[in-house]
């Protein structure tokens, strides 16, 4: 029975793992001893320098070994690329009984498909050989397309005894119905149906309008190409502005972190001071404070600060400033404007779902805890309501994989729990978190305007303004300007002028249309990320410097706008209902028309 194998001479391709397989193989089954021969063309690889010469001399050794115990059992020989085409390969291929292809680490691999080629009449073949199976490594890459082929890890010497041993005594019955699994990938997926299927993916492609825009971001290994919608521009102020003057009923959303304070993530140190708490978080200015308070106290405005730190960094900072509304940990807990115990003083907070089992949390931890310790650089962060194992700090390859493996171990673990298992890649901090289902800055964001009516005045909005600056914040804005598109869709179909371009790809498409009944047909939508970045905002500013001066701006126009109303505006107005103590006609001065 021959077996042969045709690979590269280096390291990667297991070439002595093989040896040692066929070694292992013969002293346990002594019965086979020159019955079978491995037929081993080494490809020469003088580009890998000594890793070439390594494997050579190793392979060169080991096939001497063997012969010297067993004679005639390997045939090795070396040869250029040049002499080993497709013609020579087909061949050789077309007189073995059995291919082996064993690499540790493998790119596009190509042997298994020819060998079934070759070996495609032996299905009805009467010439009483056993040919066409074929032993693959499951590190190939043809490993998941070949599922005819019997599959060995090559660091398990004791598996690829084993493969011999089955390639030899497999009835014909297993070995036909393995290479029919194979032959019909082989024969179906060809080149030519590749070709065939790229032209018409090619003549199926439509100019796009509205391509993408591509930018240059970092230095080095950290340097990327960010792609963004050719409509994602800087913040139109202005434009803003103007439409915050003329509106009556406000909702503004904002992130806490990155968005009206400094960023305790971008520091990697930073974060796992906070995390361990050996730092005390970043606050807002005393210039912040005050806007916001100054936002907060005009009666056209409902704002509330969304974020994920937990509840007593937001009350430690914000809690003092009145008719602000809070939701802390994605939104998980809320505390509405005003919702202020007499009492105490202390905020009234609710939660966004029902407050369940929370035994998933020790379950959560004892196992992040196992792959903290095989993970230099990782650590565990926990909130009241989430577990995060950040590993932003490890090896980013290592790190990453020990994350999907934590990510799969939790699912499997805790798939009988209401929880959420996310994993965040590098770019987003390096992080996976469990948390309860169905918590997430765009729900919340739904929730707050579906109770408009109920906290405020007025019974639909007319202005919205979204902001945020991470990846927590995407659902948010995503949302948000779902809203805004649905009404500026009735608006076109209404006026019948020519419908808006899609929505970008980084828009998570949600279904928005219950809060049709609590937004006017008048409303300006507004979303915009901190940082020019791929995003689901429609716009950007450059820093958290800048969404202070943008948010003084709006004060400055709300200011000018409760001083100065027409007696037209007062009609409008006196139509309008208003909480008691909330407006007063000294709060501004009249002009008549």
């Amino acid at each position: 029975v021959i077996f042969t194998a045709i690979d590269r001479m280096e390291s990667l391709k297991g070439i002595p793992l093989k040896m040692l397989g066929l070694e292992r193989f013969l002293k346990r089954c002594p019965e086979w001893v020159g019955k079978v021969v491995l037929v081993q063309v080494g490809i020469s690889a003088f580009e890998r320098g000594d890793d070439y010469l390594r494997t050579k001399s190793e392979v060169l050794a080991m096939v001497a070994n063997i012969n010297k115990t067993w004679p005639g059992t390997v045939q090795f020989q070396e040869c250029s690329e040049s002499k080993m085409r497709l013609p020579q390969r087909m061949a050789l291929m077309r007189a073995a009984d059995v291919i082996m292809v064993s690499p540790i680490r493998d790119g596009l691999n190509l042997i298994p498909l020819e060998y079934t080629i070759a070996h495609r009449d032996a299905l009805t073949a009467t010439d009483n050989r056993k040919r066409g199976l074929c032993i693959l490594s499951e590190f190939s890459s043809c490993t998941r397309v070949m599922r005819g082929a019997l599959h060995v890890n090559p660091w398990k010497i004791s598996e690829l005894a084993n493969s011999f041993h089955q390639a030899l005594n497999m009835t014909d019955d297993e070995r036909r119905r393995r290479l029919s699994t194979a032959l019909e990938f082989v024969t179906r997926v060809t080149t030519q149906r590749w070709a065939h299927a790229v032209l018409l993916d090619l003549k199926a492609v439509h100019k796009n309008v509205d391509a993408n825009k591509f930018s240059g971001a970092g230095l080095g290994l950290g340097y990327r190409l960010l792609g963004m919608d050719s409509g994602f521009t800087s913040l139109d102020v202005g434009l803003v502005g103007k439409a915050y003057k003329k509106s009556k009923a406000r909702l503004i959303l904002m992130d806490y972190g990155g968005t009206i304070l400094s960023n305790d993530n971008l520091d990697n140190l930073s974060r796992f001071q906070v995390a361990t708490k050996t730092r005390a978080y970043t606050v807002p200015t005393p210039r912040m404070i005050e806007t916001l308070k100054d936002l907060c106290s005009d009666w056209r405005n409902l704002v509330f600060v969304v974020s994920g730190k937990e509840r007593h960094s937001l009350t430690d900072t914000l809690s003092e400033i009145p008719n602000l509304g809070l939701a802390a940990e994605h939104g998980m807990f809320i505390s509405w404007p005003g919702s202020i115990s007499n009492s105490r003083k202390k905020r009234v907070w609710e939660t966004l779902v029902p407050d369940q089992d929370r035994s998933w949390r020790s379950i959560a931890i004892t196992i992040m805890e196992v792959y903290t310790s095989r993970t230099h650089g990782s650590y565990i962060e926990e909130t009241e309501m989430k577990v995060l194992w950040q590993y932003r700090d490890a090896d980013p390859e290592f790190g990453y994989l020990q994350a999907r493996e934590l990510e799969d171990h939790l699912s499997n673990v805790l798939r009988t729990f209401s929880v959420d298992i996310l994993h965040g890649g590098v770019e987003e901090g390096g992080f996976v978190e469990v948390r309860p289902k169905g918590v997430n800055k765009g729900v919340v964001a739904l929730h707050i305007l579906k109770n408009v009516p109920k906290i405020s005045t007025w019974e639909k909005i007319d202005f919205a303004l979204v902001m945020g600056d991470d990846h927590c914040d995407e659902p948010m804005l995503s949302v948000m300007r779902q809203v805004g598109r649905r009404v500026e869709d009735a608006r076109c179909a209404k006026n019948r002028t020519p419908p808006q371009p899609p929505m970008p790809a980084t828009v998570m498409q949600v279904d928005v249309s219950f809060c049709d009944d609590f937004v006017s047909s008048r409303l300006e939508t507004f979303t915009m990320t901190v940082g020019k970045k791929p995003s689901a905002a429609a716009n950007y500013v450059h820093d958290v410097d800048e969404v202070q001066e943008f948010l003084d701006g709006l004060v400055k126009v709300g200011a000018r706008v409760q001083k100065f109303v027409s007696s037209v505006d007062l009609r409008e107005i006196s139509n309008t209902p208003i909480e008691v103590g909330k407006f007063s006609s000294s709060n501004f001065g009249v002009v008549s028309k």
